[in-house]
Order: structure tokens, then sequence, then C-alpha cells
């Protein structure tokens, strides 16, 4: 069986010819969905519609695409005002990606304003992310529990575009036993919600066993990269092909 591995990459310059060499070397992996980056762009002027259209025809039709602008907060390298950064998300969802990557945290009025403008034409992935620790498993079932309650009662989303969505929740492993939370997080959600959307790992080194075997227990996908990394331990896509044939197809 083969697992879905989403290579993520840093859109430094809004340039296209600087991007596409590095885009045309991912393909060459075969990943199966592409995450865009665009907060580590250097000049915020460069995002434009041309632009942004432009990367996806070098990605292509065959591979699914994801758009993510990440607030500093949560390990983005783009520091903008609410209306700004709201203006740049906006024009990723034109873009229409498969997915666009907002995080959980989002202010109700901005997660609504966002999600209307959507108006369905892209899925969303919802995401947090703990880059100083891993919680038990009762409080990352919190975190999505509370999340999945902000959604509905304040009717961000109605129930059958509840089903719809991704949760992606990451964690920061300090010891290999961390590993098991966003495991047993996968299966007790996917047990209760055969159709629910989740993403779980742990970053950094010791958090690699999740990283890498997360996909068996249901997550959606994990992330690799091919050179620059976009989070701790991130790992490089061949190398998680080539670990899920031997552990799992062989």
């Amino acid at each position: 069986m083969k697992f879905n591995i989403c290579v993520a990459i840093p859109i430094k310059s809004g340039k296209v010819k600087e991007n596409e060499e590095l885009i045309k070397r991912v393909l060459e992996t075969k990943p199966d969905l592409i995450e865009f980056r665009f907060d580590y762009i250097d000049e915020i002027s460069e995002l434009t519609p041309d632009f942004i259209k432009n990367l996806l025809d070098l990605v292509g039709p065959n591979i699914l695409s994801i758009f993510t602008f990440r607030d500093p907060s949560e390990g983005g390298h783009c520091d903008l005002n609410k209306e700004e950064r709201i203006k740049i998300i906006k024009l990723l969802i034109e873009a229409q990606p498969e997915y666009l990557d907002i995080e959980m945290n989002t202010e109700i009025e901005n997660l609504r304003e966002i999600i209307n403008f959507a108006n369905e034409n892209v899925k969303f992935i919802f995401s947090y992310h703990d880059f100083d620790k891993t919680p038990s498993l009762e409080v990352a079932t919190s975190i999505f529990e509370k999340f999945k309650d902000k959604l509905l009662n304040n009717h961000l989303v109605d129930f059958l575009s509840f089903k719809k969505l991704t949760y992606k929740l990451i964690f920061t492993a300090k010891n290999f036993e961390d590993n098991l939370i966003p495991i047993k997080l996968c299966r007790d959600i996917l047990a209760k919600e055969k159709n629910q959307g989740i993403i779980s790992f742990c970053m950094g080194e010791l958090g690699l066993f999740s990283r890498i075997t997360c996909v068996k227990f249901g997550s959606l996908l994990t992330y690799g990269s091919l050179e620059d990394k976009t989070a701790p331990g991130q790992i490089n896509i061949k190398k998680i092909r080539e670990l899920h044939q031997l552990l799992f197809n062989s």
C-alpha cells in the first residue's frame, strides 16, 4: 500500500524561474502532494495572482497542492497585520489549490471571513502546532474537540461541510513515548468519525517514529523534504518512501 507523502517547498522568491528548477526536482520524487509555504517569501508584493498561477501550472493537475501562509505564532516567517494577512490568504484561495492550511487559533471572525470567501472552492486543513512539547492524549483530544465545537457552535461550517474537513495536530517529541500520542489520536478520532480527515505526528529528531508511521494509523499524509526543511525533524521524501516499503510492503 502506498501512503501519502507531501513535500513542503519554501517559496522564498517571487520569480517563477527561481522556483522552477526546485519544483521540477520535487516532482521527480513523485510526491502525492506539494505544500507551498508562501510565508517564506522575501518580498510580499511579489505574491501576485499570475505568480501563484504559474507555480500551479508547473506542478500540473496530477499532484495535489496545499497552500500555506503560516502565522509566526506557529512557525511562520512573515509577520503581517491581520488585514494584510487576510488579503494574502484570499489571494491564495482565489488560485484554487486543493487545500488551504489555516491555523486553528485564528480568531473566529477571521475564520468566518476566510471560510465564507472560499465558498467550498478549496478544502481546509485546520492546523495546530506545539513546538515545545507533546501533550497527553486527553489534552490532544481536547484540542481537537474544542476546535470542532468552535466551528459548529459559531456556525462557521454546517454539519455536512464539517465532515469534509481535515485537522492537523502536530507536536514536538521530548522522548520516544511521545510518538504514541499522535498515533493514538489518529486511531481514536477515526474510530469515532471514519470519514474525518486527520494529520498528526511529532516534530523533532525524537519524533521520527510517528512522522514515518502515522500514515499507517490513519493520518492523511506525512511531510517530507527535498532540501530545505520547513519543520524540525523533516527527512527526505526518498528516505520516507524507502522506510515505508521496508516496514509496510515487505
